[in-house]
């Protein structure tokens, strides 16, 4: 029996019966894998953050015929200024439904693992809530990079979400001035530039809406901001 050591985060859980629950782990090295822990619910121990949403934990664990088994985990990091905060319980929510709507099971994502912890501990953190919001559109910008299904930036506002490409081309969705440069300042992570622009939150939320149809349309997936606020 080999013992498999990693980071994860829990994306999704089910309680089930009196004291079991059913969790699905985002691993920095396995990729997603589902484990049921029985019992644990009844356990009083504080550890047990670490087998709740918005905290990194150390999973151990083997595999026996397709089944994960849980042998140990201890909680690493956990953001509680997130659980105070109910804008940003719902934005972690969203961002956890993103990871969920596009993880294949054992498919390693290092990359992407790394973007959903350093997304928690920005919210964590941060005191802005405009730049939570911000972070949301860097979130998904990086997404698309991250899933090969980048889009060109030419001359122009109009947004070709089926070419892929921002141009002067006639198209559906079209961006403000401000819109497009948030996009090519966040493709190159110039955060504090885009502050300088000083973007009302409903802006921002466009923004965010464009981006969930671009890669609702390009993953097949089925992304919705607002359904959290």
């Amino acid at each position: 029996m080999k013992l498999l050591k990693t980071d994860g985060v829990v994306i999704k859980k089910v309680d089930h019966s009196e004291a079991d629950r059913s969790l699905t782990i985002f691993t920095k090295y396995y990729g997603m894998i589902n484990i049921n822990i029985k019992g644990i619910r009844k356990s009083k121990k504080r550890h047990l953050n670490g087998a709740d949403f918005f905290s990194v934990s150390n999973f151990i664990f083997y595999k026996k015929e397709e089944y994960y088994i849980l042998s140990s985990f201890e909680l690493t990091e956990t953001f509680m200024d997130i659980r105070q905060d109910l804008d940003k319980i719902n934005i972690s929510f969203y961002i956890l439904e993103v990871i969920n709507s596009i993880l294949v099971e054992n498919e390693t994502r290092v990359n992407l693992f790394k973007l959903l912890v350093n997304s928690f501990n920005f919210l964590d953190k941060n005191k802005l809530p405009i730049k939570d919001y911000l972070l949301i559109c860097y979130f998904l910008i990086t997404l698309i990079n991250e899933e090969g299904i980048s889009f060109q930036i030419k001359e122009g506002n109009y947004f070709d979400i089926e070419n892929s490409i921002i141009s002067t081309t006639v198209a559906p969705y079209k961006l403000t001035k401000l819109e497009k440069k948030i996009i090519i300042h966040l493709l190159n992570k110039e955060i504090s530039i885009i502050q300088s622009f000083k973007p009302s939150t409903t802006e921002i939320k466009k923004l965010i809406s464009v981006l969930e149809i671009y890669i609702n349309y390009h993953l097949n997936t089925k992304i919705n901001f607002k359904k959290f606020f």
